[in-house]
């Protein structure tokens, strides 16, 4: 019996989490949340871009690829629908834009003083537009990138 009043005891002077204690806990997760959110969504928004640039590097190979093939990359553009080709020696495969996941099929590359630029549209209104492949390949290749315009 004695060991019962003991723990009766015990068990009263024990509290719970008073409601302000509560409160401050919900405050700081909401505000790590928020945090985690933002940084979440630039992550997302630049992998976006990656992506274009991406594709924008990979239509400079396969026209470097439709040249070594005979074909002629000059300062007329040679179409994403020519590099696609399959009679022409397809050498370039289905890209998809990143942000709304539908075919490109606007955009070219051309040669300008040896120099590959390319120009690139999607469905949604993302561009690159008359960008080198040093451009691309750089540190800064996410601000040639103009976002969808939705």
């Amino acid at each position: 019996m004695k060991k019962w009043i003991q723990e009766q005891k015990q068990f009263k002077d024990e509290r719970g989490l008073t409601l302000v204690e509560l409160l401050a806990v919900i405050v700081i997760l909401a505000i790590v949340a928020t945090i985690a959110f933002v940084a979440i969504g630039n992550v997302m928004e630049n992998s976006k871009k990656d992506a274009l640039v991406s594709n924008g590097l990979q239509m400079i190979e396969a026209a470097k690829l439709y040249e070594a093939n005979g074909g002629t990359v000059g300062s007329s553009e040679v179409t994403i629908s020519t590099l696609q080709d399959e009679e022409k020696n397809r050498v370039l495969e289905e890209m998809y834009g990143p942000w709304d996941k539908q075919k490109i099929t606007s955009g070219g590359v051309k040669k300008e003083d040896g120099e590959y630029k390319v120009n690139l549209t999607t469905e949604d209104g993302a561009k690159l537009e008359d960008v080198t492949e040093e451009d691309l390949m750089g540190d800064e290749s996410r601000s040639k990138v103009s976002g969808p315009t939705s």
